[in-house]
């Protein structure tokens, strides 16, 4: 799966998913796009973290220059699909601080299928490492 098609899959997913109620009070009736939401979007490498002993460990990330090149790609896809003033970023690779207000117990994680595939067929290699 090339980065693009990649790109083209999460930001569709991202801007339609249906996670918010309906007037009536229906849940997972509407989607940003539907609601006119604000989306924010940070780099964060530290989500493909493991540990290592006591130590983490990151590996499993994309390097710098090319997560860098991937993250302002999927900006820009965002921000073409839904909406340039809609759509705010943070700056790649920077220490931020984000104040987030959750509104709900959930929390998705959006994978393609390769992903998924990749980090189970790293699982039994890393096992074999850690041995």
């Amino acid at each position: 799966m090339t980065a693009g098609i990649l790109i083209h899959s999460r930001v569709r997913k991202l801007v339609n998913i249906r996670l918010f109620e309906d007037e009536s009070g229906k849940r997972w009736s509407h989607s940003i796009k539907d609601k006119g939401y604000e989306i924010l979007l940070v780099s964060q490498f530290t989500l493909l973290g493991t540990l290592k002993g006591n130590k983490p460990d990151f590996r499993l990330a994309m390097q710098p220059e090319t997560s860098a090149k991937m993250y302002l790609d999927l900006v820009s896809a965002v921000k073409k699909a839904y909406s340039e003033e809609l759509v705010k970023d943070g700056k790649f690779g920077a220490y931020m601080q984000v104040c987030v207000q959750n509104d709900g117990p959930v929390t998705i994680e959006l994978e393609s299928p390769m992903q998924s595939t990749s980090k189970e067929a790293q699982r039994p290699e890393q096992e074999a490492e850690e041995s």
